[in-house]
């Protein structure tokens, strides 16, 4: 034990050493694209002050080492560059990252001074000075040992962008306070629910054959996860991300690694929410629809954002209406009918309209999904018995993806 605690002095030590002496050259556009990265890990209202800055480690094989973490999601970035001498220092990330910003596009200095407390930056005639801490402050972020399960970026970055958009923020319902991601022999899924929609995401791949997996990532790894991935993927449309799970789940994407604390507990049952039968459907275009619901909304109550619809066999009326602003309404052709009914029904379809409401927020929440980018794409939305459940994708995504959304109280 003595041994050990030798050892350990002695390494803090030779840090404290190193930090006096850090001296780096770095390209200025990876450096902005870095500290932009790690600033979104950064800590909203960091009550340890080592928490709002990012780690700087100069290393001798020659990578420059950036770690932010806010003790939940921690990120490490490693960039091969010039380095001059080794060392490292901790400084606030939101003054790192404005002052990145400003940065000509020319190579970048950093060398930290002789008292190892200021870290000076040069590009072109810019010069600048930024105070630092101690690196010995920063803790230590674990990793995640054994194998991993690679996965093809763009799937994974598609079920993040089709699925992120339900998940609730209420930490009294911590248990769906992230995405549910499953690998399952040749499968791929992704599942988030906030108790009014539900958003499932599910695509083959033969990446991950043989490894299943099955972990809940919190909102904010998935958002930043999100976010790196489009940023790798704009480089690269082939790269993959390395997934492992351990006492921390563990995202390798290129030079970048993010680990973060799994949410505990068991997420709801949400096979048992997708619903199995269906009395009616309706096809319509997406782009005509979205635009319509657009205006529609504006007028939608304060308290429930409800847009009421009412379709008949060859269109679909929108309605709003509010007590203290007023009403709107606009008609939009689709293909409405019931799947299983009887002449009546029939009848009542055509000369009243099957009437049914929704949460405006939630309908365009949907939209935004896809875009409506090609103008003729039609939305295949199908309604269970009795007002339940109704499901909604885009025509020729049925497989793909599917959008559970439970209707307001008529």
């Amino acid at each position: 034990m003595k041994t050990k605690c030798r050892r350990l002095s002695q390494n803090a030590a030779n840090r404290k050493q190193k930090s006096k002496i850090m001296e780096a050259i770095i390209n200025s556009k990876k450096l902005k694209e870095q500290v932009g990265a790690l600033q979104g890990i950064l800590a909203r209202k960091a009550t340890i002050p080592v928490l709002s800055t990012i780690k700087i480690d100069a290393l001798t094989n020659g990578d420059l080492v950036m770690t932010a973490t806010d003790l939940d999601v921690s990120l490490i970035i490693e960039q091969e560059t010039d380095i001059l001498r080794p060392g490292s220092i901790c400084l606030n990330g939101r003054k790192l990252g404005d002052i990145t910003a400003t940065f000509p596009n020319e190579p970048v200095h950093l060398k930290l001074d002789d008292k190892g407390e200021k870290v000076e930056f040069r590009a072109g005639q810019f010069k600048s000075k930024l105070s630092g801490i101690q690196s010995e402050q920063f803790p230590e972020v674990a990793r995640v040992k054994g194998e991993s399960t690679k996965i093809p970026a763009g799937i994974f970055y598609e079920g993040l962008r089709r699925t992120i958009l339900a998940v609730t923020e209420d930490n009294k319902r911590f248990t769906i306070n992230g995405i549910l991601l499953l690998i399952e022999d040749s499968t791929f899924k992704m599942v988030s629910t906030d108790g009014h929609r539900l958003c499932y995401f599910r695509m083959a791949t033969t990446a991950g054959r043989g490894n299943n997996l099955r972990c809940l990532i919190p909102i904010k790894a998935a958002r930043e996860l999100k976010s790196l991935l489009f940023d790798e993927l704009r480089i690269n449309q082939k790269a993959d991300i390395k997934i492992k799970k351990g006492s921390l789940l563990e995202f390798e994407i290129g030079n970048k690694t993010m680990t973060a604390r799994e949410i505990s507990g068991a997420f709801p049952n949400w096979e048992m929410v997708i619903p199995k039968n269906f009395e009616s459907s309706a096809e319509i275009n997406a782009k005509q629809f979205a635009e319509a619901l657009t205006r529609v909304g504006v007028l939608a109550d304060d308290t429930h954002r409800r847009v009421e619809l009412v379709f008949h066999p060859d269109k679909v009326l929108l309605k709003a209406e509010s007590p203290e602003t007023g009403n709107s309404i606009e008609e939009v052709s689709c293909a409405f009918q019931k799947l299983e009914q009887t002449t009546g029904e029939q009848n009542t379809a055509s000369d009243d309209g099957w009437k049914i409401a929704f949460n405006f927020r939630y309908l365009t929440d949907f939209f935004s999904i896809h875009g409506a980018k090609r103008d003729e794409q039609r939305i295949v939305w199908k309604f269970g018995a009795n007002q339940s459940q109704t499901e909604m994708t885009f025509e020729g995504e049925e497989r793909m993806f599917s959008y559970i959304l439970v209707p307001l109280k008529t």
